[in-house]
Formats: C-alpha cells, sequence, structure tokens
C-alpha cells in the first residue's frame, strides 16, 4: 500500500485554490491560511530596497507586527540582519537556525536574532527569488515553531514562488488602474530596459548607436513620466506599469 506525503498534494492545491482569486485581501489570506498549516504564524514578501531607499516601499505582504517592522525600519536593520545578509552568501532557500548554526555571530548580530523573538517568532524560512536582470525577491514566513522538515521547505518553497508571483500580478493591476503616466515612447522603454539590465549611459549608447548625452535625455523624460526621481524607482515604476518587461 503507497502512503501519500501530507506534503505532496498541497503546494498544487493550494495554487489552484490562489489562481480564482482577483481580490488583494483575499489572496493575502489564503496566502496566511496555506502557511499557518506549516506553523508559520506571520509572513513577509517584500523586494529588496535598493541604496536609499526605504525598506517599506518594497513590501508586498506583511503580516508581522507593525511595531515590530517600524522598529526594522528604524534601526536600519535591513542592512545589518544576518538572515538578510546570509544572501550574499546564498539564494537557495534556508531557515534562520541554519545561519545562526554555520556563523558566528556578532553581538549585535544576534542582538537582531533575539528581538524578533519578543515577538513571538522563534524560527522561520528565506526563500530568495532572482529575476534575470538579477533583482532579489523575498518571501520570508516565520513562526514560533514552524515545521522545518524537508519535505515542508520543498512544498512551502514552492507556495512562496507562487504567493510571490501571484502578489506582485495583484499589486501591478491595482496600480495600472490607480495611477496614471504619459506612456514611454519605443525608444525611452528601449533604454529603460538597458538600465534594467544594469547597463551604463555609455554602454547603451554603444548598443543603440547613440551619444551618452541623448541618452541621459531619454532616461530623464523617461524619469519625468513615471515620477520618479531616482533611475532604478524609474525602471520599478516602469516594470509596475507595464511598460517595460524583465
Amino acid at each position: 500500500m503507497t502512503v501519500t506525503s501530507p506534503y505532496a498534494h498541497r503546494p498544487l492545491d493550494f495554487v489552484q485554490k490562489i489562481e480564482s482569486l482577483k481580490d488583494y485581501d483575499a489572496i493575502c489570506a489564503a496566502i496566511t491560511e496555506e502557511l499557518a498549516w506549516f506553523g508559520f504564524t506571520c509572513v513577509t514578501s517584500f523586494i529588496m530596497p535598493g541604496p536609499g531607499e526605504p525598506f517599506k516601499k518594497g513590501v508586498q505582504l506583511n503580516t508581522r507586527p507593525q511595531d515590530y517592522i517600524d522598529h526594522y525600519e528604524d534601526k536600519n536593520y535591513v542592512l545589518r540582519d544576518p538572515v538578510v545578509t546570509e544572501l550574499r552568501n546564498s539564494v537557495r532557500p534556508f531557515s534562520w537556525s541554519d545561519v545562526v548554526k554555520r556563523r558566528d555571530l556578532s553581538r549585535a548580530e544576534k542582538r537582531i536574532v533575539e528581538e524578533a523573538k519578543e515577538f513571538d517568532v522563534n524560527d522561520g524560512l528565506i526563500v530568495p527569488i532572482v529575476t534575470l536582470s538579477g533583482s532579489l525577491s523575498v518571501f520570508s514566513p516565520c513562526g514560533r515553531n514552524p515545521d522545518l522538515s524537508p519535505e515542508a521547505r520543498r512544498a512551502v518553497e514552492l507556495i512562496s514562488l507562487y504567493s510571490h508571483q501571484a502578489l506582485k500580478r495583484i499589486l501591478l493591476d491595482q496600480t495600472r488602474s490607480s495611477e496614471a503616466h504619459t506612456p514611454l515612447t519605443p525608444r525611452e522603454k528601449e533604454v529603460m530596459r538597458w538600465i534594467a539590465a544594469g547597463k551604463s549611459d555609455q554602454e547603451i549608447a554603444s548598443i543603440l548607436s547613440i551619444s551618452p548625452a541623448t541618452v541621459t535625455v531619454h532616461v530623464e523624460r523617461a524619469k519625468r513620466k513615471l515620477d520618479a526621481f531616482r533611475r532604478t524607482f524609474a525602471v520599478v515604476k516602469a516594470i509596475r506599469f507595464g511598460e517595460i518587461t524583465l
């Protein structure tokens, strides 16, 4: 008699359930309900902020206490949190306890980990999500005593990946319907795509056979149309509006 693992069907059942949802709150409720089955009581899904950008700006979903999020941002922990900085060494999923076991944490890093426990979460998973352009998002469920068995980790990774995409799609739909902007020209879109790929003005000029000064003109026009004061934010908004894809 074949015994089916209780984890085997959950990711596919979850995908089937969430595909029918068209509302942000309903999608968030479905995600938190599914993760609760694994013992995760909180979850945060966010895009890693660029230099000088606030952590809150990239948050797609958060069920951690707001006091903790405010404290985390006020202390600028995203640059020093050992669980986050571990992403420099690995883009594979890992748990908080994995980091504590394999790294000799400084006193400040240990304090960040301990402060999370003050909000009734002892361990969690970090699921990195990397795009072709190299940008990084993180899906991070946590709880007092979550199931971190190998089978659970595999199932939660699949659930995390699909949850992140579902959140990204619904937020993009909401942004498109609520924000107006002047559409970019084909050349402006082309320039923004190369910026998203990490190219410099000089490199873009060479690729498109135009001068670096002309590249700058296109960038500045795109920034004005997108109401973005920085290039990185302009790229994010261009993606959000569907002007460019990665």
